[in-house]
């Protein structure tokens, strides 16, 4: 479930692998093989997704969200992301 969570992170952002690889320290290979179905995510995943966007924190590991404590799930409209570009 974490992986197809952080599927829809890809898709509603609209993050690069690449763009992930700058934010994480995750390498972008490894990132593209969770997008494909390929790779299961580990704690190192998860931890680097955490620290780059600590406001799906929650949502990321339990599917829920506590929109008071800042917790929310990624969504086309405003996922209020700002990610680097080249």
């Amino acid at each position: 479930m974490i992986r197809e969570r952080l599927i829809n992170f890809f898709n509603a952002c609209n993050v690069t692998s690449r763009e992930m690889e700058k934010l994480t320290g995750i390498d972008r290979d490894k990132w593209n093989a969770v997008r494909a179905r390929r790779r299961r995510v580990n704690e190192d995943d998860i931890e680097a997704f955490n620290g780059a966007f600590p406001q799906f924190a929650y949502w990321l590991t339990t599917g829920k969200t506590i929109p008071s404590a800042g917790q929310i799930k990624p969504e086309r409209k405003n996922s209020g992301i700002d990610v680097p570009k080249e």
